[in-house]
Parts: C-alpha cells; structure tokens; sequence
C-alpha cells in the first residue's frame, strides 16, 4: 500500500512531517511573529523550522492519512502566512520627530494652497454661478464663498481639538502623508495615534492662519522641506542592496541580522532620520541590548525592546558582547553606505555614531587550538572515515569531505559547503586546484581578498576527491553544488551540518569546545608554519582577514602529513 507523501513511520508511530520552503526553512523570522505562525517558529535559534512535525498517536495507515489531511491544509496556509510576514517585515515605529516634520508639512501645504488660491482667484459670479478667473486674485465672489469654507473648516477643527479625535478627512490625510514619506506601520502601532493627534493641531494651525489672513494680516506660508530625510530602515534597505558594481552586497545573513538590530533600534528609538542618531541613542541601544538575555521563551520573545525590559530576565543567559558588538558594527556599515551616499555633507565632522562597541578581552574572544597528531588519527580511524559509514547528520559524502579538504587547504566550512561543480578545475600546468570565489547566486565569501586558487593536496586526490568530481560531473552541471545535499540556501544546511559535526568528533576524538571544525584551519596554519613556509605564502593559501587575526593561530608541535586511512567506494 503506497505511503502519503508526508507520513513517516517512526518507533511504530506515524508522525505528519512537511519540510518547509527554501526560502523560508532556516531564516530568521520578523519580531514580533504573528501568533498563528507558531509552529513555524524555532524560538530557541530564532529562525524558521527546516520542518514542521507532528505525532499522529496511531500505528493505522489509514487512519494517519486521515489525521494528515488537514494538516497539509493547514502547513500550506502557514507557508503563506511566514512568506507574507517575511515580505511585510516587522512593524516599524516613528520616531517623534518625524511625526513632528509630517504634521508640520501638512500645515506648510494648506497654507502654501491657501496663498496659491488667494493670488490666482476663481472668478466666481455669485449672480450667475459662473467661473472666470483672469489670474488676478480673487473676486467678491471669490471671497464670499472662501470665507464660508473656511468658517466651516473652523469649526470643525475646533470640534476635532476639543475631542481629540480626527475626522475620516484628517485619517485619510495621515494615510496619504505615511505612505509617501515611505514609512510603513503595523495597523497596531500606537503611532496612529500620536500622528493624528499631531494632525490635527497641524490643521488646527493652518486654518487660524487662514483665518487671519481673510482678516487682512500677513502671514508667511512655511517651507516645504526641501530634502527627503533618510530614516534608518531606508539606509538599511539601501546598505542590503547594493546597485553599484564596486560594491560587494552584504551576505544574506549579515543582511538578516542587521535587520533584525535595525528592528531593535527601531523598538527603541523608532525609525530616526540617520542624521538624527547621535551616540546618546546608540549608548543607550547598546546597553539596552546586554540586558537582551541569549534566549527567551515566546511570550516574552515576541515583545518589544521597550516592553522586553521591563522584565526581569536575570534568570535568563546573558548575551555576550562580541554578539551585541556585531550588531554595532552591521549597523556601523548601514551609516558608512549611507555617508558615501552624501546623506551627512551637511554635517561637518560627522563621525559614526555606531562605533560604541564594548571592549572584548581576549580571553572572552572565540579561541579554537589545532587539532593534535592523536586526534586527527582519533579521527580519521573513524566509521565515517574507515568504514564509509554516513550518518543523516552528515550529509552524504560531506561527512567524509570536508574535514579532509579543510586539513589540507585550511578552508573554513562555509567556503567548502558553497562549492560549485565547476570550482575544482585543472590549470594549463595540469594541476588541479579548488577555485574558492562568490560568483554563484549563493556563495559569499567572509571578504572581498578571500577569492583565491588553492592547488589540490596529492593525499586528497590519493583519496578519491577527482572521482568524486568526476562521478558528480555525470549527474550535474557546472554550476551545480559540488555536493548534492547542499542546495540554496546552504547556510543553515550548513550550521546544521557543523552541529552533527561537533556531536561526531566529541564522540570519536576529541570533547572540547575549544576544539571544533574550524580547528583545521588552524591545524593547517601550524603545519604551514612548521614546513618553513612564509606568511605570505600561506596567508594566500588561507586568505587570512590580516596579519593580527593570523597571530591569533598558536604555534604547537608539528603534525606533519595526515592522509585518511581509508575512503568509501
């Protein structure tokens, strides 16, 4: 009897299983997430689940099928609804300030309209109803039926302040104002009601000014501004995407982690002008975000900065500084694009206001030893290794490839997990090398000097890694992923990936959390320095952010060479 496409028999209970999209499985999800994509919702990684799963309490096949029905309707209903809460963002705020600039625009136009009026006329004949304007100002038609208007507009915005309450006029108003100043509001944000309130004392404003003026005072129209500010979130989609060819755009997940800070910044300060942000705000976001505990449970998850803080969350882990230091520093680069784009010509010495990191010693930074001669042998005596075993965790040939290929090219696991097909290629010398670059719609490199050719190490073809190619070149085209199972978007493949990683070598070399993946690369870092080769020489190999991070790789006694001792058929 043939299985429904999404039942799964496990312990001898069917379980409903839905994989979700790609381009929602594993992306960090707005806050505060509606209520009724919860099941969606991985709230301790803060990201979207790779799947959505339930027990069908029932060994019957039939009557999981049943159960299932409703479920597949209702997963297809909340990939809808994560698509659209992706592509709607997160409720945006607005700051005081930019309520203050609309209502007073809205006060500079009546006044403006008013003027234009005044000076051009209609040419009303009350006698016959006619219009005949000749440009020079207004008739005693003109005049009497102004007057009447705006008798009529007195009263109902001294009606409208007295009740502080806006008449449908004045919503349609703030609508029209909201949407072509770019600013988009959650349909909740109590900024609907700051801006009507400001509204209308604006119109309220405008119409005792044009009452003056019909009594014969003089009265100046306000400016228009005469240039769009640029809230933060603009500067932000700006930063995200880049239309200049020099310009490398910022990698997908640095993009999602400064919106999510933009998000906070937001929360906290609403959506400034970025001229407007002086370091009183970023102090005070700064330090609003070490209070931000590294975890939290839903319902005080999805709550705004401000209302967050007002818990007490010290039962909860801190968030270290180097995390809330990123985030400075990404919304740092959101202002630096912003600069370069003349948004702060006007402001003599301006400096980044986001530069207000904390300071990190280097005991609190990440610190990753090399891997010792008895732990790589630990290793690669391994099933994986020896016996061709591969777990589900691994991710096919994966398993046994990138531990191999990162000992002997010292690559870090993203650039291994991007390979494309085509990037192992064989030069006019007919020496094979791995081509790491981020010509691919999915491959980012840490930065721009990080393209490099690395030769491939005799052990690793030894090993079987051109076979592999070749056997993969059959099925695949060029500008497929070198290994299968990692189709865009590889980065949360590959955290995934980097996981049963860990779990793997704690069980079969080495238990430590100073020893992990990207150990390797600092294994091949001191086997480099061991063998006499020059900085230069294997920081090309590496491509090394710079000197300072290179010192950071600890001389420790030679490994010397490692080949696998054994390779799958």
């Amino acid at each position: 009897m043939a299985r429904m496409k999404y039942l799964q028999l496990r312990a001898n209970r069917f379980e409903f299983r839905f994989a979700l999209p790609d381009d929602i499985a594993g992306r960090p999800f707005p806050m505060p997430w509606p209520e009724e994509i919860e099941w969606c919702v991985n709230r301790r990684s803060g990201r979207f689940k790779n799947e959505l799963v339930k027990s069908l309490r029932t060994n019957d096949q039939r009557t999981a099928e049943r159960a299932a029905l409703p479920l597949i309707e209702e997963a297809h209903r909340l990939v809808d609804l994560a698509r659209k809460s992706i592509t709607d963002g997160p409720p945006a705020e607005i700051a005081p300030a930019t309520i203050d600039a609309l209502a007073a625009a809205h006060t500079a136009r009546l006044m403006r309209n008013d003027e234009a009026l005044r000076r051009k006329g209609l040419g009303l004949d009350l006698d016959t109803g006619a219009f005949s304007p000749d440009g020079a100002g207004m008739t005693d038609g003109d005049i009497a039926a102004y007057r009447a208007i705006v008798s009529s507009l007195d009263k109902l915005s001294r009606d409208e302040v007295a009740k502080m309450r806006g008449s449908e006029a004045i919503h349609g108003i703030i609508n029209k104002s909201v949407e072509d100043a770019g600013i988009v509001l959650h349909p909740d944000d109590p900024a609907w009601r700051q801006l009507e309130l400001a509204f209308i004392k604006a119109q309220r404003k405008a119409v005792q000014a044009i009452t003056a003026r019909l009594n014969g005072e003089e009265i100046a129209s306000p400016d228009l501004p005469t240039t769009k500010a640029q809230p933060l979130t603009t500067a932000l989609a700006n930063w995200s995407q880049s239309n200049s060819r020099s310009a490398r755009k910022p990698r997908q997940e640095s993009i999602n982690e400064a919106t999510r800070a933009v998000q906070r910044f937001v929360e906290l300060h609403g959506d400034l002008d970025v001229g407007k942000i002086t370091k009183t705000h970023t102090r005070e976001f700064r330090d609003a975000l070490a209070r931000v505990p590294k975890r939290l449970p839903h319902k005080l998850a999805k709550m705004r900065l401000p209302e967050l803080l007002k818990n007490d969350l010290s039962a909860y882990e801190p968030r270290d500084a180097q995390t809330i230091n990123k985030s400075l520093n990404l919304l740092a680069g959101v202002l630096t694009k912003a600069e370069k784009d003349g948004h702060f010509d006007a402001a003599s010495g301006w400096s980044n206001p986001f530069y207000v990191t904390f300071d990190v010693s280097t005991m609190e930074k990440g610190h990753y030893e090399p891997f010792s001669v008895g732990e790589l042998n630990k290793l690669f005596a391994s099933p994986v290794f020896v016996e061709g075993k591969r777990q589900l965790g691994g991710k096919g040939e994966a398993a046994f490839w990138f531990p191999v290929i990162a000992l002997y090219a010292g690559a870090r696991r993203s650039e291994i997990a991007q390979l494309r097909l085509g990037d192992i290629r064989t030069g006019g010398a007919g020496i094979a090398f791995i081509d790491f670059n981020d010509d691919g719609d999915d491959q980012n490199l840490k930065t721009t000097s990080s393209a490099r050719s690395v030769p491939i190490h005799r052990d690793l073809i030894a090993a079987g890694l051109l076979d592999y190619v070749a056997a993969r070149a059959k099925k695949a085209k060029a500008d497929d992923p070198l290994w299968a199972e990692f189709t865009s978007p590889i980065g949360p493949k590959a955290k995934l990936w980097s996981k049963w990683f860990g779990r793997y070598l704690g069980e079969h070399a080495v238990d430590s959390p100073s020893k992990t993946f990207h150990s390797f690369r600092h294994t091949f870092k001191r086997a480099c320095r061991e063998a006499g080769l020059t900085e230069e020489v294997h920081h090309a190999f590496t491509a090394a952010v710079n000197f300072l991070q290179s010192g950071g790789y600890r001389r420790c006694p030679p490994c010397g060479r490692h080949r696998p001792r054994g390779h799958p058929a």
